[in-house]
């Protein structure tokens, strides 16, 4: 195979930043032409790369690339070449279990930040922005993937610029150097649409849709489900979800699972005058099956689904008005409840109810800072070994690259060192 020359400077910050450049840009090397091709940082940015190789006059790289006998695999050993950085190379299940062995002693508490990223741009990003995060105590990334995934097992699903495998791989490896848990993210059951536009799974395979046929262009609605009693949808969402715990050397997966709105709907077939409840809880328990029992991983989800909005005060978005809550009570013990709430009260009493339940509880905020600093002080007087900690969630509010100077961030998780 040609040659592939990068000049580049040795520093530590830059290697974190050719691991996650070279993963994702090969895949478009192989869509160049035949002829040599000379790919400078301008080039790379026109391919949606900026932000993940170093720019400016005292930071200049380019990169030969030569067309012809390069093959995927070919490309995808790139990884363990360029800069010499062998860490692109997959861990074994061994030093993986070892790894989070240690994790969990030095971490008794859990300190996270929840973010979404849609393309190995923004995965580059955040492997920059690890090193600060981890500066804060942040031991624990859940990252919202959803779609945006360069899936094998059903690539009608997938992008076009999707995240890629050897990306993923990559910044899971970043992840870990930091001391820090990356957790991987897929919208489940609901959310499956926003706003005009209905989501991949759906969108392609509109029979698994739990008002098939209904509200046209979304209007009327706020989320789409999927119908949790569709016979073939759990055998493609497995493989969707094995995919992503494979590319991000997962030991834990987030399955989402909030604000499901629409379940035992009069247009399904299957779940017309059905228990909302019980169908909430076949979907989580279909999930935990799969993860837990088959893959012997961690499973987290939204706890909103699981609160009576009545009984607790909450509103329909952070607690259940549709009968699924019941489903708390049908559901194992062993998955972790995200308790989120974003408002500023004096109690929040879904988190002493779930510890009560038996529940691993992660009280999660948002903004404004002032209910962020409420619930997270609510949630440290509890004492209970099961209240693992804080998890502070984004949801576009801050661009990656900045989020570690947030102030729901860096005021609020260094209070939980």
């Amino acid at each position: 195979m040609n040659a592939t020359t990068c000049l580049l400077r040795k520093s530590a910050s830059e290697k974190l930043r050719l691991r996650i450049f070279v993963a994702a840009f090969v895949t478009a090397l192989c869509r160049k032409t035949a002829n040599p091709t000379k790919v400078t940082t301008k080039d790379a940015t026109k391919l949606s790369f900026r932000g993940v190789l170093p720019t400016g006059p005292n930071n200049a790289r380019s990169f030969r690339v030569v067309r012809s006998a390069l093959t995927v695999s070919a490309a995808l050993g790139l990884v363990l070449i360029a800069g010499g950085l062998a860490a692109g190379t997959p861990e074994s299940a061994g030093s993986q279990t070892a790894w989070l062995k240690s994790w969990r002693k030095a971490n008794p508490v859990w300190r996270g930040v929840h973010l979404s990223a849609r393309n190995d741009e923004q995965v580059g990003t955040l492997a920059t922005e690890l090193p600060r995060l981890a500066g804060l105590g942040v031991n624990v990334v859940v990252l919202e993937v959803d779609y945006n995934f360069q899936f094998r097992s059903h690539p009608e699903i997938a992008p076009s610029q999707g995240i890629s495998a050897p990306g993923a791989r990559a910044l899971a490896q970043t992840a870990r150097q930091h001391g820090i848990r990356l957790i991987p993210q897929l919208n489940c059951l609901g959310h499956q649409s926003w706003s005009k536009t209905t989501d991949r799974l759906l969108d392609k395979h509109p029979e698994f849709d739990e008002t098939p046929g209904q509200f046209p262009d979304n209007k009327g609605i706020y989320c789409r489900s999927w119908c949790p009693q569709n016979p073939e949808v759990n055998a493609v969402v497995f493989a969707l979800i094995d995919e992503l715990c494979q590319a991000f050397q997962a030991d834990a997966f987030h399955v989402g699972m909030d604000e499901v709105f629409l379940i035992a709907s009069e247009h399904c077939p299957r779940c017309r005058g059905g228990d909302p409840a019980r169908l909430f809880a076949k979907a989580v328990n279909d999930l935990h099956s799969h993860i837990v029992a088959e893959r012997k991983l961690e499973m987290l989800m939204w706890g909103d689904r699981l609160l009576d909005s009545k009984t607790l005060g909450y509103s329909e978005w952070e607690a259940a008005r549709n009968g699924t809550h019941p489903a708390l009570d049908l559901i194992p013990t062993d998955i972790i409840l995200c308790d989120w709430h974003y408002g500023k009260q004096a109690a929040y009493p879904s988190v002493p109810l779930l510890l009560e339940k038996g529940f691993r509880v992660w009280p999660s905020g948002w903004q404004p800072l002032e209910a962020t600093q409420a619930f997270s002080a609510f949630a440290r007087r509890q004492n209970d070994k099961r209240l693992l900690g804080y998890l502070c969630t984004t949801w576009g509010k801050v661009k990656i690259a900045d989020t570690a100077q947030w102030p729901p961030v860096a005021e609020v998780l260094p209070a939980w060192k």
